[in-house]
């Protein structure tokens, strides 16, 4: 389903720099990422993914990434920064449509949750398996909820998106040093 991005001839120095296979595999990893999304919380008949918008994402993101790999001398792009600058832009182009935009209220918000889960499944995959204990069920919680809150209602950028994550992994790493010291 990969964009053809050496098509693009304003971009084509992305081409030339990431490739066009690295191009198209960030493309399709996102469009599975919102047919999943969309699959999981039975919207086929409500929503629709925007190709055109995916296709802004990755040539934003790659545009980003670029420049930052010029200006900081980064060789390879990590996770967190990956997670952060896509998130980013899916939440400034909003490849997520409301098929019928009437009486569907519970949608408005619709990239903003997805891109919720998209953090939030990157912040709980390693481990995937974890029981939270009861008492600190709140503070996760709260920590959910506030992420979601300031996507829809606060000024967001792929900077504050990365430092959240930075800092949910640094309390997580933290907490493990705490623990396997006693």
């Amino acid at each position: 389903m990969a964009y053809k991005f050496e098509e693009d001839e304003t971009y084509r120095y992305l081409v030339e720099k990431f490739t066009a296979e690295k191009m198209a595999s960030r493309f399709d990893f996102i469009h599975n990422i919102l047919n999943t999304y969309i699959k999981q919380n039975e919207l086929e008949n409500r929503v629709i993914v925007s190709l055109n918008m995916i296709e802004h994402i990755v040539t934003d993101y790659f545009v980003d990434i670029d420049r930052l790999k010029e200006l900081s001398k980064i060789i390879k792009t990590n996770e967190i920064k990956i997670y952060s600058y896509l998130s980013y832009w899916m939440l400034r182009h909003k490849p997520l449509q409301i098929i019928n935009g009437d009486g569907q209220d519970d949608l408005v918000f619709i990239n903003e949750d997805c891109v919720a889960d998209f953090l939030l499944s990157f912040l709980f995959k390693d481990p995937d398996n974890v029981s939270l204990i009861e008492n600190q069920k709140p503070q996760i919680d709260e920590f959910v909820k506030t992420l979601r809150y300031h996507l829809i209602y606060r000024g967001y950028s792929a900077q504050n998106i990365e430092l959240m994550l930075l800092a949910f992994l640094a309390g997580r790493g933290y907490q493990y040093s705490v623990d396997y010291q006693k």
